[in-house]
């Protein structure tokens, strides 16, 4: 899918909002969005998988992108012990906010139209091998600590039956037996693939609202922190653990994503402050734009 296809589906889902007459665009986002992850991204993370390099990326990447996500988890709870005039709920969203990025729904297209498909296997590493399990721990534990609920069982339940997890486990797994795709599978495989970023992209143009980007002022530390940050954390940390070529600028690529949809999903759950993820969402997306072309070119410098 070509970059003017990809932002064309950005604009139908920014222009839905506008028609007054179709269906609810916060319910079409979740039904769309629940169709991607449960039958057509597992397709594509059990053929990134199956095709990965069986090479020290494998654990590479998902180590640099959970201590990429402490670290700037912790700098975030440094600069909100500062803030007064935040209540605890509102910290905890900030909090997961700048931690978390959009490496799937936005990082898969990003890495396909830059670095080609060959690459979408990093995006699958730093999502399902780190930052979705730990956004339902540890996550899950900033937003408790706010509140007085206890949702253990919610928590391991939501990581267990994560559909992509268990796809890019199987994927691996033929990765390793060494056993090659016969043509129709892989043909089946590629078609439930190519749906994935049209459909993400989609997803993304609804989930833009922007009367929340006038808490642009608040929100500048949480889009410094995720989209200058992080990426900066994560290119020392790629290149000490020995990751090089077109695996570190994925690497680095995937941590410059902007804040991770399903934060909004964790703080509506655990009853945070929504409204400032989804403004963070926003700010950053749009942010993006300009900050993505940058670590591009920076990453490229390396290679």
């Amino acid at each position: 899918m070509d970059n003017l296809a990809a932002v064309g589906c950005v604009g139908l889902g920014i222009a839905w909002r506008w028609v007054g007459w179709l269906p609810s665009p916060d319910h079409i986002r979740r039904r769309v969005a629940e169709l991607v992850f449960v039958a057509f991204l597992p397709l594509l993370t059990f053929r990134s998988m199956a095709n990965a390099p069986v090479d020290s990326a494998l654990w590479q990447v998902p180590l640099v992108a959970s201590l990429t996500i402490g670290c700037v988890l912790a700098v975030a709870a440094f600069w909100l012990r500062h803030r007064a005039n935040l209540d605890s709920r509102s910290r905890a969203a900030l909090l997961l906010a700048a931690a978390w990025g959009n490496v799937t729904y936005l990082g898969i297209p990003v890495l396909t139209a830059t670095l080609g498909p060959e690459q979408v296997f990093v995006a699958v590493l730093f999502d399902f091998a780190a930052s979705t399990p730990l956004l339902w721990t540890l996550g899950v534990a900033v937003a408790l600590a706010q509140t007085s609920e206890s949702s253990h069982g919610l928590v391991w339940q939501r990581v267990v039956l994560l559909p992509p997890l268990w796809a890019a486990i199987a994927g691996l797994l033929w990765r390793y037996s060494g056993a090659p795709l016969s043509p129709l599978a892989d043909s089946i495989l590629a078609f439930g693939a190519r749906a994935v970023i049209p459909l993400m992209m989609f997803v993304l143009g609804l989930s833009l609202r922007w009367e929340y980007l006038r808490q642009w002022r608040m929100l500048l530390p949480v889009a410094a922190l995720k989209l200058i940050v992080a990426p900066a954390v994560a290119l020392g940390l790629a290149i000490a653990v020995g990751i090089s070529g077109a695996t570190l600028q994925a690497t680095i690529l995937e941590a410059a994503m902007p804040t991770m949809m399903l934060v909004l999903v964790v703080a509506e759950r655990f009853g945070l402050a929504t409204e400032q993820v989804a403004a963070a969402i926003a700010l950053t997306t749009l942010a993006s734009g300009l900050t993505l072309p940058l670590w591009w070119l920076a990453s490229a410098m390396l290679v």
